[in-house]
């Protein structure tokens, strides 16, 4: 028989989709995720008051957020089973939650542990860093930059807004989506990188941002270089 092109041929028998569904259970293994709350009765931390969750997503971003935006603080909490943080900055009102996480089927159950307080923050904003070359309808002058932000709903004018085909993915589409929907507002912003190594010039066009969301944090970034090595810290 001539197969159309596009037409579904369903196999004779069951042995394809009994190796295929085992083939998924092995590759798919959900571990259970649980906040580990880190202070000294390992219990629950009660935060009444947000003005703002901010959620930076993205590899290799630890080390800049912990240095220019948290200023060594230690986090509240982090999941189990997950490469995701949480802050709080208390005179600020600011909950701040830091996902270098990969695995594409964490990611929604990720937004689930975060719902309680996507859905009380104040505003919600996320930050979530790629590479340059995933931005589709790049233009000459942008591809030359170290970091250039797109925003989807943003507050600050001098950030162009995403455009289709680009979309957000994660933990930052996740929350994004669930405010919409409830009606509640939120900004999400992607910075495109030239480089997976953050450092003083691909951080700048990051940290003017944040001051402009009003989120008090350093003016610069330094990339530390350890003497006598090729690490950077």
């Amino acid at each position: 028989m001539n197969a159309e092109f596009g037409e579904i041929i369903e196999p004779s028998t069951r042995a394809f989709w009994d190796d295929y569904d085992e083939n998924e259970e092995d590759r798919v293994s959900l571990l259970p995720f649980e906040w580990e709350w880190l202070n000294e009765e390992n219990t629950v931390q009660k935060i009444d008051h947000i003005k703002m969750l901010l959620i930076f997503e993205g590899q290799g971003i630890s080390s800049f957020v912990g240095t220019a935006v948290l200023r060594g603080r230690a986090p509240i909490c982090r999941l189990s089973n997950g490469s995701v943080s949480v802050y709080y900055i208390a005179d600020q009102g600011l909950l701040v939650c830091l996902s270098e996480e990969k695995e594409l089927n964490n990611f929604a159950r990720i937004t689930e542990k975060l719902i309680s307080w996507i859905e009380s923050a104040g505003q919600v904003v996320t930050l979530s860093f790629q590479p340059s070359v995933m931005h589709k309808g790049t233009n000459a002058g942008e591809a030359d930059e170290a970091c250039f932000i797109r925003a989807i709903n943003g507050k600050v004018n001098s950030v162009p807004e995403l455009e289709a085909p680009n979309v957000i993915t994660g933990i930052s589409a996740g929350a994004f989506s669930y405010r919409k929907f409830r009606n509640q507002e939120a900004s999400a912003y992607v910075c495109y990188l030239d480089s997976s190594v953050l450092d003083s010039v691909s951080t700048k066009p990051v940290l003017r941002l944040l001051r402009s969301l009003s989120v008090d944090c350093d003016l610069s970034y330094q990339l530390k270089f350890v003497d006598g090595s090729n690490l950077y810290l």
